[in-house]
């Protein structure tokens, strides 16, 4: 006895057919319509997509389906994130030959002429701006507008974002302020995505938001704790130090502070007015030392220990306890 089987495949290539050939996704100006606009986040231009992505489209999609057989007149245009770092940082792993990328490509069917080509980030946001409409966005019969394409780089919507800025400041709608961002000494200000960066490259890189806490040496020296608790310091018992990290002497301000080498290199990209005195005292040089408890008339000993990490906050821990 034979089943009989859902050709899903035919299927959908005929619905399809039948959904592009009418062109039932192009927005048509129609008066006295309800109208309704949809569009999901233009995906940045720096490979190719996955299952997640697709997954954030078809509700867009679902949406936009539904209400226009409520009788809607949809607007559903898309496009592509192509200004910024993601393309170049693409176009810089095919110069330099990196392996996995070029693998990738290879595997894709990318010709090696194509492969040479993709050195250009222009070139990058071309190919993929292809491969994610005709590749995935029709294969997934989505109805978006195609003739309303478009790249945060082309002119018409550059323009439109310009024009944009213009009202929004016309409103008092914008602030200018400085803010921390992730940054690589060696590629400059860089945007990290987890879903999308390889872990182990680097992928789960955050901003850590400590309260540096500055108790001071009875000559006037800061040994400064960072802290996610700054509201325990007057509970703080002792002050901790790795006995064989060499701590720097830097100057900040009107002040010397003694940091680790990692804190110290964080503090010149992140202050204006910290400057390295190319001096170091070993951790175990403090025993015996007391340090003065700030907001208090306390001083507290400042004791060793293998835990402090030279790599978070200054390399120096307050103790409170229960919190250090």
């Amino acid at each position: 006895m034979t089943k009989n089987v859902y050709d899903y495949e035919n299927v959908e290539l005929k619905w399809q057919k039948q959904w592009f050939n009418q062109k039932i996704y192009e927005a048509k100006r129609k008066v006295g319509k309800d109208k309704f606009f949809i569009h999901f986040a233009y995906p940045g231009v720096s490979g190719y997509l996955h299952v997640g992505h697709m997954r954030g489209f078809t509700y867009c999609d679902i949406i936009a389906r539904y209400k226009r057989m409520r009788g809607y007149n949809i607007l559903f245009p898309a496009g592509f994130h192509a200004s910024g770092i993601p393309s170049v940082g693409f176009a810089k792993k095919v110069e330099r030959r990196d392996p996995d990328t070029l693998r990738t490509l290879k595997e894709n069917g990318c010709s090696d002429e194509l492969i040479e080509k993709l050195k250009d980030p222009v070139e990058v946001v071309n190919y993929f701006s292809r491969v994610y409409v005709n590749e995935y966005w029709k294969r997934f019969g989505f109805l978006i507008d195609y003739t309303r394409i478009m790249s945060t780089i082309s002119e018409g919507y550059k323009r439109f974002i310009h024009w944009q800025f213009l009202k929004l400041n016309e409103h008092s709608l914008l602030t200018q302020k400085e803010h921390f961002a992730p940054y690589c000494p060696n590629c400059g200000p860089v945007a990290v995505d987890k879903s999308e960066t390889d872990i182990s490259k680097g992928g789960n890189a955050e901003i850590l938001d400590f309260t540096v806490i500055k108790f001071k040496l009875k000559d006037g020296t800061v040994l400064p704790a960072a802290t996610l608790r700054p509201e325990t310091v007057f509970g703080v018992t002792n002050i901790w130090v790795h006995p064989d990290i060499e701590y720097e002497k830097i100057k900040v301000g009107n002040e010397i502070w003694l940091c680790s080498h990692e804190c110290v290199t964080k503090l010149l990209y992140q202050l204006e007015n910290v400057e390295p005195l190319q001096e170091k005292v070993k951790g175990s040089r403090f025993v015996g030392k007391d340090c003065r408890v700030p907001l208090t008339s306390r001083d507290v000993p400042v004791l060793l220990s293998i835990f402090p990490d030279p790599s978070i906050g200054t390399g120096i821990v307050l103790s409170v306890p229960a919190h250090d």
